[in-house]
């Protein structure tokens, strides 16, 4: 297994790979999320890569395996909170026909290598509540909740 930084020429199997977490979404909160649309995810990637964004696949076998979309956040101290400067993952997904073979694992550690070369202070992400397997993977990964966010719907 490898782990890389995706090229344009990705973004069609990047795209593949997104369709499986945009589902999950979409089936967890129908409300917020749409159905994934392959050449819509596939626009959004491309785009991502063209601004810089940090954006890693994992191959297997020469197959796309997993991918990961991040960026660095910096924050200018205010009277509330020191300055910090983040690695804040948007993405993460594996082929689930191929997880349980360490892929999150590579992505993510691949993903604090490129946090540390940017001295960043800390690598943060967000993970709907109903994405139980999720939780119990970043937290293996040594992540731990820093933040909950209340909802209460009004229509």
């Amino acid at each position: 297994m490898s782990v890389r930084r995706a090229l344009e020429a990705d973004i069609d199997r990047l795209g593949s790979l997104s369709e499986g977490i945009q589902r999950l979404h979409a089936e967890g909160r129908p409300d917020l999320f749409r159905a994934p649309d392959h050449e819509m995810l596939r626009a959004f990637l491309a785009e991502q890569l063209a601004n810089g964004a940090i954006l890693l696949i994992a191959e297997l076998d020469g197959a796309a395996a997993g991918y990961l979309l991040a960026e660095i956040s910096a924050r200018p101290a205010n009277p509330f909170r020191h300055a910090s400067k983040s690695l804040y993952v948007h993405h993460i997904a594996v082929d689930p026909a191929m997880q349980r073979r360490r892929i999150g694992q590579e992505l993510m550690d691949a993903a604090v290598a490129i946090g540390r070369a940017e001295n960043v202070d800390a690598m943060r992400l967000d993970s709907w509540s109903f994405n139980t397997s999720a939780h119990a993977f970043f937290e293996a990964e040594g992540l731990t909740p820093l933040n909950v966010i209340f909802e209460r719907k009004l229509l």
